[in-house]
């Protein structure tokens, strides 16, 4: 069994006000570091939510053996200059199997009501659920069910979005 933490975060206007060079050498500073932790123990996956979600721009999806990895993800981002610039809106922790593929995901962090639509891969936690797969079955459900729907990126990909 995997700890897994799904982490929600919104950029700050402060950071549009910047001027474009500094932007892009944030962005390529934040870029470098996710995938350095994409190469690390565990999995860390990226997803964007720009014009899916009025709450949160990306969504990172971390999934570890043991604590202290969970902690020095947020500890190191911490330490990035892009963070100044980031609002952290939600943290959800649980654990449970599996690990995401390249699809777009579907997160519903209190459960659904409803059954799994045929399609998609579960992504069960003691709490949460996450499901990924095509758009076309994701869509649906996050719209009645109130999930967050999310696009898989590379790093570069999401923040050339932001």
């Amino acid at each position: 069994m995997r700890l897994w933490a799904f982490g929600l975060f919104r950029v700050l206007p402060e950071f549009r006000r910047l001027e474009a060079e500094l932007q892009e050498h944030l962005k390529e500073e934040f870029a470098q570091f996710l995938a350095r932790w994409q190469e690390k123990e565990g999995f860390l996956q990226v997803y964007s939510l720009v014009g899916l979600s009025s709450e949160a721009d990306f969504l990172l999806w971390q999934g570890a053996s043991h604590l202290k990895a969970l902690q020095a993800l947020r500890r190191e981002m911490h330490r990035t200059r892009l963070m100044g610039f980031l609002e952290s809106v939600a943290l959800y922790l649980d654990r449970g199997e599996g690990e995401p593929g390249e699809e777009s995901l579907a997160l519903f962090p209190f459960g659904l009501e409803v059954g799994s639509p045929e399609g998609a891969r579960v992504f069960q936690g003691e709490g949460l659920l996450a499901l990924e797969g095509p758009w076309e079955v994701l869509f649906p459900l996050a719209l009645r069910e109130g999930g967050y729907l999310a696009a898989r990126r590379t790093p570069r990909e999401l923040l050339d979005e932001l």
